[in-house]
């Protein structure tokens, strides 16, 4: 390994720790940017590209947002979290029958584990009365 690919590396690393924790305090923004940063570094992570897809959800910028994660899905085709948050995006742009498929497509790859992952993000976005019963 090259000096300069060390840096690189430790680089991504401290703009990674500095985007979950500003990610982890609401700061969406701020997060962007670090993982803007990253992406500088590694263009072609598709888990930093979920991320930056995430922040901007966070910032309601949905197109953006899924064309985050429609290049996550050009960097690894079947990653099933990158076609969950694009179903969640799809869905956020009024494109039910497009956030359907990729839901389906997030499902027929890992069921049990994006199912959960799905259930997650809804109770989060969702709020659902004491009560009511609802069982996931």
């Amino acid at each position: 390994m090259t000096l300069s690919t060390e840096s690189q590396n430790h680089d991504y690393e401290i703009w990674y720790q500095n985007g979950e924790r500003l990610a982890s305090l609401g700061q969406y923004s701020e997060a962007l940017a670090s993982y803007e940063q990253m992406l500088a570094v590694q263009p072609d992570n598709s888990d930093t590209w979920i991320k930056r897809g995430g922040m901007l959800t966070h910032l309601n910028r949905y197109s953006e947002a899924l064309a985050s994660f429609e290049q996550a899905l050009t960097i690894q085709p079947n990653d099933p979290t990158a076609l969950l948050f694009r179903g969640l995006a799809l869905h956020q742009l009024g494109r039910y029958k497009q956030a359907y498929v990729s839901y389906n497509e997030a499902l027929g790859i890992q069921r049990q584990s994006i199912f959960s992952k799905l259930m997650q993000v809804l109770k989060e976005w969702v709020y659902f009365p004491k009560g009511l019963n609802v069982k996931f």
